[in-house]
């Protein structure tokens, strides 16, 4: 495959999932309907003014808007939000308190996930509610602190090592006041950068270079910096990439992305919350880790990137969804001996239940791809597209085993601009293959490639590599310990069991399926 940036993922609502994925899409979108999140609870008021303001509303919004697209189905409460949203204000047309003596770096942050969501809605309808309510704030909230990005404390030395699950502003050092989400400002990039490429304001540019040229600054593991902010901070300057043709930020990210997985990713694909912190696991990090491997993937064609995708998103994504839907924190499996696998807070309702949102809606548009003339299938999963004039049918339990059959339909020649379906390979599939009537097909490298001509269904085989691979962490590798894989999924003894070789490897269960249970024996809530 060519490293550029040629190849395109779906639009949200392209690729019709089945199976897992659509359960917990479903799921999800059924927990983001409940009470907790209606109109009256989703806006903070007062609370905001200390806390976060604008985050429950714009993770909230941008969550139900990326669903409502990957689903079909419309948000119940959105238009309620809509309506509420000028009398939720202050004065200056943005959430929480007027600060006079300094910048609130959480109130930036905040409102980086409302931008973001004004940006999607805007995407979506066209709707020019969207615009107008992002325009005070980009005014009075963003464009005034130009400028100051160069003073925002980065030296570790400043920075207190504290925080609770949810962050707190605990100090101020200039005209910066500072969270323990250490960097958590670079959140704001996000939505800054998607509110110019969105509303075409070109005074954010200087802006957002300002911002990532502090960010890019920054010696993430010496600070102990948020890995969600930080790893949100390289979406955005992927996305700044994108928008600029700028080669060498890619290059930026991908060094930043290594890092993370080399000193902040746990035995189970999820994240340390903070660089050199293993306290627990964030799925807000989790889902920007994925996306950002993708986009690596997508610009680099470098199958590394994809692979990461399917081993964060089964395990680490997958095992931080719960029962009902929602999103919770684990332990950091790998870190300071650790070695099992609990659940630490049974759901992050503030912030993870949202973004799992995102990352699950995304994940309906990573499951198809279009580069020149092929259509590309990166995840392997059930599902079905009309797409360039093919009709696509996928029938697959991958993760659980392999995919076991693809139809191809011509739908409308004289529109067809595909040749060819293109199935990726990992590297933990042996002997996958394609067969029909007439011919049989094996992989060219690691994509197996099915001619569009003579269409038809096609049935695959082959197995699913299954075996123990040593501990990644460095606070485990002199201890006997392993992972032990079936494909991409990580399987795990019940609590009490220790997998020793002797373990019924029959007898143990992928992560991913701990959501299927209301109560679980490996649970543990602070």
């Amino acid at each position: 495959m060519k490293p550029d940036a040629s190849r395109t993922f779906a639009a949200l609502g392209e690729f019709r999932p089945a199976g897992d994925l659509w359960t917990r899409l479903s799921r999800n979108y059924n927990r983001l309907e409940e009470e907790k999140y209606w109109p009256e609870n989703v806006f903070q008021r007062e609370i905001a003014h200390e806390t976060w303001p604008g985050d429950t509303e714009g993770r909230t919004m941008l969550a139900w808007i990326l669903l409502a697209q990957a689903t079909g189905r419309a948000p119940r409460c959105l238009e309620r939000v809509l309506e509420m949203w000028p009398a939720e204000l202050n004065g200056h047309g943005y959430f929480g308190k007027l600060y006079t003596d300094g910048i609130s770096e959480q109130q930036l942050s905040g409102h980086g996930w409302v931008l973001r969501a004004l940006a999607e809605l805007y995407r979506w309808r066209g709707d020019d509610l969207a615009e107008q309510f992002a325009k005070p704030i980009v005014e009075n909230l963003i464009l005034p602190t130009a400028g100051q990005y160069a003073a925002y404390p980065i030296d570790p030395a400043e920075l207190t090592e504290a925080g609770e699950y949810s962050g707190s502003q605990y100090k101020q050092l200039g005209r910066w006041i500072l969270s323990t989400d250490v960097v958590t400002v670079f959140n704001c990039l996000d939505g800054v950068i998607d509110a110019h490429d969105v509303f075409r304001d070109d005074r954010l540019q200087p802006v957002i270079e300002e911002m990532i040229g502090r960010f890019l600054e920054i010696d993430l593991a010496a600070v102990k910096a948020q890995t969600h902010a930080s790893l949100t901070a390289c979406r955005s300057i992927l996305r700044w990439a994108n928008s600029t043709a700028a080669p060498s930020l890619i290059g930026e990210v991908q060094n930043r992305y290594l890092i993370y997985t080399d000193q902040a990713l746990t035995e189970h694909h999820a994240n340390f919350n903070w660089f050199n912190r293993p306290e627990w696991t964030e799925p807000c990090a989790i889902v920007d880790s994925l996306m950002i491997a993708m986009e690596l993937w997508r610009h680099t064609g470098n199958n590394r990137f994809l692979e990461d995708a399917h081993l964060i998103y089964f395990n680490g994504l997958g095992h931080g969804q719960r029962f009902n839907g929602g999103f919770g924190l684990d332990n950091c499996p790998g870190a300071d001996g650790e070695d099992e696998l609990r659940y630490t807070c049974l759901e992050a309702h503030w912030c993870c239940t949202m973004r799992g949102g995102e990352g699950l809606s995304r994940m309906t548009q990573y499951c198809l791809a279009v580069e020149d003339g092929t259509l590309l299938l990166p995840f392997l999963l059930p599902g079905e597209t009309t797409c360039r004039g093919v009709h696509l049918v996928i029938d697959s339990p991958y993760p659980f085993d392999v995919p076991t059959k693809v139809q191809i339909t011509p739908v409308a020649a004289a529109q067809q601009e595909i040749d060819r379906v293109s199935l990726f390979v990992p590297s933990w599939i042996r002997g996958l293959r394609a067969e029909n009537e007439q011919v049989v097909i094996e992989p060219e490298g690691q994509w197996l490639n099915l001619p569009v001509a003579g269409h038809g269904t096609w049935k695959l085989s082959g197995e699913l590599v299954e075996g123990t691979k040593p501990v990644r962490n460095k606070t485990l590798i002199k201890k006997p310990y392993s992972v032990h894989y079936r494909g991409p999924l990580i399987l795990a003894a019940k609590t009490g069991e220790r997998f020793t070789g002797k373990v019924d490897v029959n007898k143990m269960e992928p992560i991913c399926t701990a959501f299927e249970q209301a109560v679980t024996d490996t649970e543990k809530t602070r």
